[in-house]
Parts: structure tokens; sequence; C-alpha cells
């Protein structure tokens, strides 16, 4: 009953209901952890805020991540991936996050300010989803990182809301800020005839973007974005990422045991 009458209400109508529901909760059940925002002002996706976090950190464990890595996360929102981490890095460790939603990267810099070792910046790259009176086209974006400086760096849902021209360069800015031997993870929505073929997707890409790329909502195509795989794995390939492992997720891939979104492991050359 419940399902039904959501999907009969108008998506504002819907959107206004759950944010008031976040309001509500705010106040029967407050936020105590200083990293986590209200529910109401949360704005990094769906899912539980600490959970999420939670997990990805198991994630980058698994891909080698340790204590004392210098860490770039490309898109930090509001420091999701961020706070687990604050338990995680020793000292010597170092993590810097940018994100082109200003709010989010205030919020961070105000609840992180006793952390030396963890560094937000707010990148003023035009998005029209994202932030529409950006000053910077992310085709012509360089990283506020230094060259040869991380040893890993992960963009999460990321590159799913970017266009061809925009992934290119970042992809170029994260070879040059990673240390020779440095990996990424990046988060994708891959094309290919698996992902194709599945008869009931948990999204649907519709409409060609470009002749790489497609997207769900033809009058708002940042909204989501999947790339062919095979033009991903040339993209990597000519900015000197190594692929070690391609992670298929469950949006295509309903027996997938891994997440929503496909992930890309990769080293630089």
């Amino acid at each position: 009953m419940k399902d039904a009458i959501k999907s009969i209400l108008p998506v504002n109508v819907r959107t206004r209901l759950k944010w008031a529901g976040y309001a509500v909760k705010d106040i029967i059940d407050p936020v105590k952890d200083p990293r986590v925002p209200n529910r109401r002002d949360t704005f990094v996706g769906g899912g539980d805020f600490v959970a999420v976090g939670d997990d990805f950190l198991k994630t980058l464990k698994r891909h080698g991540v340790t204590t004392d890595m210098a860490i770039l996360d490309v898109g930090c929102g509001q420091g999701r991936m961020a706070r687990p981490l604050t338990e995680f890095l020793v000292p010597e460790g170092r993590y810097l996050g940018f994100d082109i939603v200003k709010a989010g990267v205030e919020w961070c810099q105000t609840h992180y300010d006793d952390l030396p070792n963890f560094t937000f910046v707010h990148a003023d790259v035009f998005n029209a989803r994202y932030n529409a009176d950006g000053k910077t086209e992310a085709s012509a974006y360089t990283f506020p990182s230094d060259s040869d400086a991380y040893d890993f760096a992960f963009l999460t849902s990321v590159f799913t809301h970017m266009f061809q021209k925009d992934v290119e360069r970042y992809l170029s800015e994260i070879t040059r800020s990673l240390k020779p031997g440095g990996r990424c993870l990046i988060t994708w929505f891959l094309l290919n005839p698996q992902t194709e073929a599945c008869k009931a997707p948990r999204l649907t890409f519709r409409f060609p973007v470009d002749e790489v790329s497609k997207t769900t909502l033809e009058d708002n195509p940042e909204a989501a974005i999947a790339f062919s795989e095979n033009w991903v794995r040339e993209a990597y390939l000519k900015n000197g990422l190594a692929i070690e492992a391609i992670e298929y997720g469950n949006w295509a891939n309903p027996h997938s045991q891994f997440g929503y979104q496909d992930t890309i492991i990769a080293r630089k050359v």
C-alpha cells in the first residue's frame, strides 16, 4: 500500500515528504556523531551515511589501502568516505578531498578542523546538476594536488554524472596526482553486451549523449551517465592506468556480490 501511494504522488511531493520525514527524525533521534550531518542536510545519495562509509572502508582495505597512505578523494561530498578514514589513518597518513558542492566542503572544513592531516577543498567546477554557477569547466580543471603525491585515489559516483571530455581530463589528473605504482578505484555505469542485454536493470540508459555514452534522462543527462566499457578501457590505457580488476555492480547484474555501481581498480604504470 505504501509503495502504491508513493507511485501516484508527483516527484516533487514525494521529495518534500521525504525531507520532512528526515527533519522529524532529526528532532526525535538527533545525530550525535560530529562528523555525520543531519539527515535533512545530507545530499550525498541514498543509504545510511555511517553504514555506507564503513562498508566502503572495507572495500578500500580489500584493495590495498594501508594506514600510512596519502589518499585523494575526488568528489568528497560531506565526508561520508572520509569519516571512517579518521579512525584508520595514522598521523603519517594524509587525506585530501575536494568537491564541487561548496556547502559540503565547508561543512567538512568545520567538522574536521581538529585533524591536521585531513584537508578539504572546494572545486568551483561547473556542473548543471550540482554546481550550475561553477566558474571552471571540468574539461579544464586542475586538481588541487601535487604531482606524483598520492598512493591511492578514489571516486565514488563521480564519473556517473560527467561527460566524456570531462572524464578524460579527470583521468589525466588522476594519473598526474598518483605516485608511480599508485592505484585508483573508480565507480562507473559500464555498457557492455551483458549490461545491454539485462532485461530488468535498476537503471535504463536509453538516450545517447555522444558516441560512447548514454543517459537516463534526455533533458537532464548529468543525472546518470553510462559509458561504453570498450571506451573506458581505452581511456585508462591512454592515461597510463593499467586495469587490475573490474567488479560489476548489481545495477544491471542482479547476482553481483558487489555494490550498486561498477568498480574499476587500476594502477599507474
